[in-house]
């Protein structure tokens, strides 16, 4: 059995751990994997940058333990179908806007944390959605979905489109959400292929009939009488 110092010092390690996971996130929002400096979050949690190395191991595996706690992650589970283009589409234009999505557009450009990203991608971006969908193709939909969430933010943290910034978020709103409500739609069902028809034939052309050509009566030779000798 564990001695109460014992709990108390795996407590105190579980809120460190927490603590530091929290200004990796932050860090990871708003600045890229590059410049993100462990001893920088160690100096904020206020603990060595040995005890960040001992919890997480690299700063790989920290940015890995983000993705899988993000804010979002952890909603994953309690995913509504039915409103999730309306509650990403939300998420999109809230003012703390999606973390997660943040992450990902300032840390693609990496090609280590582009590793982790495409380990995670399916664990923690399509997975959770495809599993509240239902039909078929739910992999493909579910792809689809995040592949529009990660262009647009693209375009819009990087470069700077005007039609997605908050300002333009009344017109733009509505149009977001039925890109992502169509991303997501099951596939209707396949009607029968219509029977396909060669190319028609022209009408056999038949030649005009030519009249009937008079006959003129043929004129009767008259035997002559042979001249006698």
């Amino acid at each position: 059995m564990a001695t109460l110092a014992e709990l108390q010092e795996k407590r105190g390690g579980e809120i460190t751990r927490r603590r530091i996971l929290e200004a990796a996130r932050a860090r990871f929002s708003i600045a890229s994997y590059e410049d993100v400096k462990l001893r920088e979050i160690a100096a904020e949690v206020g603990v060595d940058v040995a005890l960040v190395h001992r919890a997480f191991g690299s700063k790989e595996q920290l940015f890995s333990a983000v993705l899988s706690t993000s804010k979002e992650a952890e909603s994953q589970s309690t995913l509504d179908a039915g409103r999730l283009s309306e509650d990403f589409t939300d998420g999109f234009f809230s003012a703390s806007q999606n973390e997660t999505l943040q992450i990902v557009v300032r840390s693609l450009t990496n090609p280590q944390a582009r590793e982790v990203l495409r380990a995670r991608s399916l664990t923690e971006f399509i997975g959770p959605v495809a599993a509240a969908l239902e039909g078929a193709s739910t992999i493909e939909r579910a792809t689809l979905f995040n592949a529009c969430l990660v262009g647009m933010a693209i375009f819009r943290e990087v470069l700077g489109a005007q039609a997605l910034q908050d300002a333009n978020s009344a017109k733009t709103r509505p149009l977001i959400a039925r890109v992502l409500a169509a991303c997501l739609a099951d596939e209707p069902s396949a009607a029968p292929e219509p029977k396909k028809e060669g190319p028609a034939k022209a009408p056999r052309r038949t030649a005009p009939k030519k009249a009937p050509v008079a006959k003129t009566p043929s004129k009767k030779r008259v035997p002559t009488k042979s001249r006698r000798r």
